[in-house]
């Protein structure tokens, strides 16, 4: 499909990236970028980013960086128990923040994506023991050595946030967050849910009145949806099977799952975004260049230039409704 990296780097950049998966710190991880040194490598390649914080509320950040720093940011609140995990102000918090001048009457209309719990998911906790993972930075807050201990992190709650009872049923912060996500015209994102819980709360979205959901990182450890999952799950419109490169880099998830993933779902509601921002990861732009180069191959002929591009780009302007 492209015969080197060059040619693969000037086409992203001239059909606009769009990374609805970038994380920016300080944190409780360390992290590549904070938003000013983001916005330095982001901006001269046009990249359009939606930044993620596990920990709190990133729309100021994007606000700044789209008023002062020339960026393209959007941001966005994950519902950990850091904001009091599922709850409306929570949501209401994040609109709060996304006004690009502090002494502006209400927010501006910029996307906001409002992840469901990540480090702080009961499929997470079970899955990995722990919250954050110590391969995000290097080490944990208090070390490396700590964590190989067993000894409990700063990010891992006593309880984890519940979205669904032991029943099955939606617990009632959940029905009412998804309520101000539809009020404020968010952009749902599923986080580290289990497939079982994903597969609950997309149709529970869509019928609140949700318009746009993405599917996060779906070959994730503690998400496990299958392919035959995101095909029932993209007959609804408003869905997007969001494929993070990390999860391949990082979680050791074969990149072959992803090409395969693509061609079961077909390329139309797909997302090729990093999850990049750790400081072991590959700085922007290379590590989009790199994702480009290693899944083209693996895609072969099964889309045209175009339509793999699109994932890259395009279809990330759908979701964000840009």
């Amino acid at each position: 499909m492209f015969d080197r990296n060059e040619e693969i780097g000037d086409t992203l950049r001239s059909a606009g990236v769009v990374d609805t998966h970038y994380h920016v710190g300080p944190e409780l991880v360390v992290r590549r970028y904070d938003v000013k040194t983001l916005a330095d490598v982001a901006a001269p390649f046009g990249a359009t980013l939606v930044l993620k914080n596990h920990t709190y509320p990133t729309t100021p950040l994007a606000a700044l960086a789209r008023s002062r720093f020339g960026a393209d940011f959007y941001g966005g609140v994950v519902l950990n128990r850091f904001v009091g995990g599922l709850n409306p102000q929570a949501v209401e918090g994040a609109v709060s923040g996304n006004r690009a001048k502090v002494d502006d009457a209400a927010p501006d209309t910029s996307p906001i994506v409002v992840w469901m719990p990540t480090v702080h998911a009961v499929s997470h906790i079970e899955t990995h023991g722990f919250g954050f993972d110590p391969r995000w930075s290097g080490c944990c807050t208090h070390g490396r050595e700590a964590a190989a201990a067993g000894e409990r992190t700063p990010a891992e709650p006593e309880h984890p946030v519940v979205a669904f009872d032991d029943s099955g049923r939606p617990v009632r912060a959940l029905v009412e967050t998804l309520e101000a996500i539809a009020k404020h015209d968010c952009i749902l994102a599923t986080g580290h849910l289990a497939a079982a819980e994903v597969r609950r709360l997309v149709p529970m979205a869509v019928d609140i009145g949700i318009r746009r959901v993405i599917l996060t990182h779906p070959h994730y450890p503690a998400v496990k949806l299958s392919d035959d999952d995101l095909t029932e799950l993209i007959r609804f419109p408003e869905v997007f099977v969001e494929h993070c490169f990390a999860i391949h880099t990082q979680d050791e998830v074969p990149l072959q799952a992803f090409a395969d993933s693509i061609r079961a779902t077909g390329p139309e509601q797909v997302l090729l975004s990093t999850d990049f921002g750790q400081v072991n990861s590959d700085p922007f732009p290379q590590g989009t260049i790199r994702y480009a180069a290693e899944l083209s191959v693996l895609l072969g002929d099964y889309v045209s230039q175009d339509d793999f591009v699109a994932m890259f780009c395009a279809n990330g302007r759908r979701v964000l409704g840009r």
